[in-house]
């Protein structure tokens, strides 16, 4: 991060703009706070809107709060933000034709076997334009390449995986010219924001991982779901970015009006025990209290709040009757560091015990998904994502 006496818009993560509001809770020198994309509901934007709201209420009347989204529950949230001023900008630059398959919803046929026969019909029938497939997950992804390669498509194409694991480089393929037709085959993270050019067709498989909290196991998990009707229309304005064109939804169009309109707010379905950290340092002492947008369920505010107790980071009392939780030292301490309160937990004793290193390596071993599996994995990925053509 670079900035200066001239700086004069920042662009940052919720999550980094929260930790800002924990070190400075009256963002001297902002005027005005951004959410963009703010329909995808993810933890961090939330509780940084309620703070900034907040904020805005008791002692920042001058802050200005901007919301925007392309499928935006606009009256939802200009309500809760006191009778915002609502400015919408409608319509698409291209058009995008939808089209549903017929496949049945109990079908055993695997979504990326479906995708790959899509595209090998969009390749026979489309004259120019590449293709955005969306798959899941990286598994999900490396089988619909497989069946693509297998497949008798017709003419020679650039298969391109695109999702998070992947290395800068190998990423930035998708956004690369090439003297083929370019197949990109993503997870959501193309669903918003990013803009790959030549895109002229959509395959869309319907699901998404979802984060969700496990409170049998204590862990959050990722879960394969299908995705609401607002993230099928974010995906498929992907094909209408710079041309007229075509998205292929590989469910019913009945199917599609069963699926719900939104995506279900991530802290309605999320581990809260970072962000409860936070709220208790900003002086929330019954987090269960705050005004969210979207209030989770109380049960999972108080479980934060028991673990943050048992690990230290707070006390006091639990419940309605008592009079909340204040925080610790050994909580200020916690919050200096960006991750989970169980993993702060156990650097700041580690540093009380002198085995910081060994802590570090066996908090990002217990933090990391599917560590020992991708070590292998890993090597052929990178060769892959080069070499397929």
């Amino acid at each position: 991060r670079v900035e200066s006496a001239q700086t004069r818009i920042k662009f940052v993560t919720e999550a980094l703009l929260l930790r800002q509001m924990a070190s400075d809770p009256q963002l001297k020198g902002i005027g005005a706070v951004v959410f963009d994309e703010f329909h995808e509901r993810n933890l961090h934007s939330d509780v940084a809107l309620a703070l900034a709201r907040r904020l805005q209420e008791t002692g920042r009347p001058d802050l200005l709060l901007v919301a925007m989204s392309a499928t935006l529950d606009t009256e939802g949230v200009a309500r809760w933000l006191g009778s915002a001023e609502t400015l919408a900008a409608d319509g698409r630059t291209f058009p995008v034709d939808v089209e549903y398959t017929h496949q049945p919803r109990n079908s055993t046929r695997p979504v990326w076997d479906a995708a790959a026969e899509q595209v090998r019909r969009i390749l026979q029938e489309e004259v120019e334009g590449d293709i955005l497939v969306f798959m899941p997950g990286k598994g999900e992804i490396q089988a619909a390449l497989g069946a693509l390669s297998a497949a008798r498509l017709g003419e020679r194409v650039a298969l391109i995986p695109l999702h998070g694991e992947l290395a800068p480089d190998d990423q930035d393929r998708a956004f690369q010219p090439s003297p083929l037709r370019k197949i990109v085959v993503s997870t959501n993270v193309a669903e918003t924001s990013v803009t790959i050019d030549g895109i002229r067709h959509v395959v869309d498989g319907g699901l998404a991982r979802m984060a969700r909290y496990d409170a049998e196991r204590g862990i959050q998990t990722l879960m394969v779901e299908e995705i609401s009707r607002a993230s099928a229309d974010q995906r498929a304005g992907r094909a209408g970015r710079t041309a007229p064109g075509t998205c292929w939804r590989l469910w019913t169009e009945s199917g599609h009006l069963n699926r719900p309109a939104r995506n279900t707010p991530e802290i309605q379905r999320a581990d809260l025990a970072e962000v409860v950290l936070l709220l208790h340092s900003l002086g929330v002492r019954q987090a269960a209290t705050f005004d969210w947008l979207d209030a989770p369920d109380k049960a999972a505010v108080l479980r934060a709040e028991r673990l943050l107790f048992i690990l230290g980071a707070l006390e006091g009392d639990q419940g309605s009757e008592g009079r909340g939780f204040d925080l610790t030292p050994v909580g200020r301490q916690m919050l200096r560091l960006p991750m989970h309160p169980r993993f702060a937990r156990l650097l700041v004793e580690a540093s009380r015990r002198g085995c910081v290193p060994a802590a570090c390596l066996c908090a990002a071993l217990v933090s990391g998904r599917d560590l020992l599996a991708r070590l292998d994995r890993d090597d052929a990925d990178t060769k892959a994502a080069r070499e397929i053509s």
